[in-house]
């Protein structure tokens, strides 16, 4: 009942605040590998996940890839769903995404009388039931600007139903890459630059406003061991007042902070991050050929249980 209850009153947060969590379906990271990273992860990947993520990282994916991401989040109280595709198209590196989000059988009750709301046992009765679906489209062009600096944008649409509701908005991403060395690199995105809007049938409109991510990482190699290594940090600056679930702030902005590390053997990934908006994640990866298996973890968050993702990934000429 307790895990019911925090989770009810998350979601009514979601659905009903004043465009605060609007695009929290949208940031909250999609695949395996950010997730045991730290979920702040703009510099290096293994997928057409950079579409979504960073997609001044597309000219570096040479092959064609595709990517599918499951993920059940909170003991499957909410599920999430992603998919990616890369390729060349007349010289430009093009990379398209969507993320759909669910949440089933979410309890509508009657405030009118509140006496009806409670049961003999004490137990919420439902007026009825109704789902939640979250949807995002990405559209992502990445471009080499000279041998260490390469810059994306993205341009995305949003659509949400609720009840017999919906919305349907649109904004857009861009970002960057810079390689100090072959081993020390930078990267910046700015979400949500334009400020994305959604309109809803009830006439209500939610804002989603801009936050900035940056991301460095140091990668090198332990020959004698054959162990292939990266340390990732980053921090993302948020503005719509998440102070509460952040690790500082400053006016309007706040910030969240996270670290990790990936260490590889032969075609065997582990992988460990931290993040300060939540908690700590893992995760372990498998590449076979051209197809690489990722699975990550993150345990109990407000007493609403763990979270699972795995991502499948498949490259071809």
């Amino acid at each position: 009942m307790k895990k019911l209850s925090s989770f009810l009153l998350i979601i009514t947060s979601f659905l009903l605040a004043d465009g605060k969590y609007a695009g929290e379906f949208i940031s909250s990271g999609t695949e395996a590998r950010s997730l045991a990273l730290g979920n702040i992860v703009l510099t290096s990947f293994n997928s057409s996940s950079a579409s979504y993520f960073n997609p001044a990282y597309l000219p570096m994916i040479t092959d064609k890839n595709v990517q599918l991401s499951h993920s059940e989040r909170f003991e499957g109280l909410v599920r999430q769903e992603f998919a990616s595709f890369k390729t060349k198209m007349n010289g430009h590196d093009l990379g398209f995404s969507m993320i759909w989000m669910g949440i089933d059988d979410i309890i509508l009750t009657k405030l009118q009388n509140e006496d009806s709301l409670i049961s003999e046992t004490n137990r919420i009765l439902p007026d009825k039931y109704v789902n939640d679906n979250e949807f995002a489209f990405f559209a992502s062009l990445g471009k080499k600007y000279n041998d260490k600096i390469f810059w994306g944008v993205n341009v995305k649409l949003l659509y949400k139903t609720f009840e017999e509701e919906s919305a349907f908005g649109f904004g857009t991403d861009i970002s960057g890459l810079y390689y100090i060395y072959p081993n020390i690199i930078l990267g910046m995105k700015v979400q949500d630059v334009t400020t994305s809007t959604l309109f809803w049938t009830t006439g209500l409109t939610e804002i989603v406003r801009p936050s900035i991510l940056f991301n460095a990482e140091y990668n090198n190699r332990v020959e004698y061991f054959l162990l292939d290594y990266k340390v990732i940090t980053g921090t993302k600056i948020r503005t719509e007042n998440y102070s509460e679930n952040s690790f500082a702030s400053l006016g309007v902005m706040d910030f969240v902070l996270s670290g990790g590390i990936e260490l590889k053997f032969k075609k065997v990934f582990i992988r460990g991050g931290y993040n300060t908006d939540n908690t700590w994640s893992a995760g372990s990866g498998l590449e076979y050929k051209n197809i690489t298996l990722d699975y990550a973890f993150k345990p109990d968050f407000e007493d609403l249980g763990d979270t699972h993702k795995v991502s499948l990934a498949y490259s071809w000429e």
